[in-house]
């Protein structure tokens, strides 16, 4: 049977207002800032096997470690993790997602049933252009940083980081569409983590439902460090009930897709709040 696309799931699930989709993540990596970088053939079909089972929708598979403070690989390393790691997942039938930074790797990848371009470079490479004119239903997602993983971390700065992101979404998007790539297709990730400061990535979810205005959006903050206290460092399954409280409040807000370590979290955060919203109409 062959491997469900997202444009497809996205369809169907707006149609049955189930909202945000749940994306469960598989690091390919030795230096995940999660702790759970998987590299054996055996432990990359059994995380894929349990995020499914606790009820991801979507897989996100990324062989390259773009946590702060890390320095990229080559793409022959990344290669050499990533294709016989989809290899080994071919008997999982919902959509993949590619987290690269490289239209080579994607285009390798797409014969195993990739269907979403997750880009942290905001698809800044053209060849993502070209595959998306070439394949219709492959999607990308545009997501905003500020610098390189290596440095990104040190001491962000901005003026209204909310304006800035929306900004370069609508730059982005507009550049996209002027190469024929329509918005439907994109998915705008706010880069929560990614060169910003606690207080950055807590107003970007404050306005969450003001950057969906200008598209689909993906939520990524499972496990991420500004969602400690302030006076405190946890480890990051500590973080698993605070990025339960962000799906609450991103799936009230509009987003189209979350990323997270926690299925099972995230799809019974999703089922009660769909329950609450059918009382209240009824």
């Amino acid at each position: 049977m062959p491997r469900a696309d997202l444009r497809t799931l996205l369809d169907r699930s707006r149609d049955k207002g189930e909202l945000p989709l749940v994306m469960g993540i598989v690091n390919i990596t030795p230096d995940s800032f999660s702790g759970d970088g998987v590299l054996t053939l055996a432990q990359i079909q059994e995380r894929a096997s349990c995020l499914i089972e606790a009820g991801a929708e979507i897989l996100d598979i990324g062989a390259e470690s773009t946590r702060p403070g890390s320095s990229p690989i080559s793409e022959e390393d990344e290669r050499e993790r990533l294709l016989p790691a989809l290899s080994a997942l071919t008997s999982f039938e919902i959509p993949l997602s590619i987290d690269t930074r490289r239209p080579r790797i994607f285009r390798e990848a797409m014969a195993f049933g990739a269907s979403l371009i997750n880009d942290i470079e905001g698809l800044s490479d053209p060849g993502f252009t070209d595959i998306l004119r070439e394949f219709p239903h492959v999607m990308a997602v545009v997501m905003h940083k500020q610098g390189p993983p290596k440095t990104m971390q040190e001491n962000p700065r901005y003026d209204d980081v909310v304006a800035t992101v929306e900004d370069f979404f609508r730059q982005r998007l507009s550049s996209l569409e002027s190469q024929g790539i329509s918005r439907e297709r994109i998915l705008l990730d706010p880069g929560i983590g990614f060169g910003k400061a606690r207080e950055h990535n807590l107003q970007l979810l404050a306005e969450t439902a003001r950057l969906a205005r200008l598209g689909p959006l993906l939520i990524a903050p499972s496990r991420k460090r500004f969602l400690d206290p302030p006076d405190a460092l946890r480890s990051p399954a500590e973080r698993d009930l605070a990025t339960g409280g962000v799906m609450a409040w991103v799936q009230i807000a509009g987003a189209t897709l979350f990323r997270t370590h926690r299925p099972d979290v995230a799809r019974e955060i999703r089922r009660t709040l769909m329950a609450i919203e059918g009382a209240g109409r009824g």
